[in-house]
């Protein structure tokens, strides 16, 4: 890695993001470089589906709407049409490389990958997979090459009036004692099976908990399964199509409990606690380091068994009797 750079009032372009936990994940960041450089401008080019993790962020000056998957010509276009002087590239992929080397940006920040990271004037190590840091740790690098870092590494998002108001609407009166329960993925690998998170719904239930089944786009039929093994109405799944909607109606509920993906990641940026199965991702990348609020079971080539899922879940939920 090259030496660091001023940011102070220069026009600050930060891509591409694709996913809600990515984009959550780079949240830190963004918030280190503006607190160093009040006067600097922060652009985030974003795909429309995730555009509302950004959106409302008092640290974020604008969020472009780009295509989906964007050719690396069009990135390059949107960026140099912010008339970006510094490029924060947290995707770093063949294209968005490409297109930051296209954008006339004079500072362009990316990842140590292949050869691809020549196209960059600063480079960040990718992690150690064997002495693996929580993803938003890593991505504060890019505060660090701008001399902007602090400790701060937890996620956040801005909820309008709106989508409390949805969340209250939806979630009716047992707030309290509502777990919020995960149990799909945009990834297969990452899914615990269906029929051991059946188990955990009718033990939570059994301790007088109310099951909520988290749902966004296109998993409501996965929801509807799971309802059918664990012996729960279709009225326990929760269905949103709002980023905000979910993060507000997740931060009413006492704990998250699931599978690794968008959701946690809100769960966690909202102050929701996390009860996280991991099955082939080491843990530590996804869960906020040192926290007794998140906890992770499992890890790579692990498919942690009933048991162990229930004594997190104990400990955190009912022996704390919090």
């Amino acid at each position: 890695m090259m030496g660091t750079i001023n940011a102070d009032g220069k026009r600050i372009a930060a891509l591409l993001f694709r996913r809600i936990g990515d984009s959550l994940l780079a949240i830190p960041a963004l918030r280190a470089i503006k607190l160093k450089y009040p006067n600097s401008h922060i652009c985030v080019l974003s795909e429309s589906h995730v555009k509302r993790v950004f959106e409302g962020l008092e640290f974020v000056d604008q969020v472009v709407d780009v295509e989906r998957s964007p050719s690396a010509i069009a990135l390059g276009t949107a960026i140099r049409n912010q008339k970006a002087d510094i490029a924060l590239d947290f995707l770093s992929d063949p294209r968005t490389a490409i297109a930051c080397a296209l954008s006339r940006a004079h500072t362009r920040i990316g990842f140590s990958k292949s050869v691809r990271q020549f196209l960059y004037t600063h480079r960040i190590a990718i992690q150690n997979p064997r002495t693996p840091v929580y993803s938003a740790v890593h991505k504060l690098e890019f505060a660090k090459a701008l001399n902007a870092a602090n400790g701060d590494c937890l996620p956040a998002i801005a909820l309008s009036e709106e989508n409390e108001k949805h969340a209250k609407e939806k979630m009716g009166v047992e707030a309290a004692k509502t777990i919020a329960m995960y149990v799909t993925s945009r990834r297969d690998y990452k899914r615990w099976p269906l029929d051991r998170y059946s188990d955990i719904s009718r033990k939570l239930r059994s301790e007088g908990f109310r099951i909520a089944v988290i749902a966004g786009p296109g998993e409501a039929a996965i929801a509807s399964e799971f309802c059918a093994k664990a012996n729960l109405a279709d009225e326990s799944i929760a269905s949103f199509q709002d980023i905000g909607d979910m993060a507000a109606f997740l931060k009413l509920c006492n704990c998250f409990v699931g599978n690794d993906g968008g959701p946690k990641h809100l769960a966690v940026a909202v102050g929701t606690r996390t009860i996280t199965v991991f099955q082939n991702d080491p843990w530590e990348y996804w869960t906020p380091p040192n926290s007794p609020q998140h906890i992770a079971v499992g890890g790579p080539n692990v498919s942690p068994d009933i048991a162990e899922v229930w004594q997190a879940i104990k400990r955190l939920l009912i022996d704390s009797n919090v």
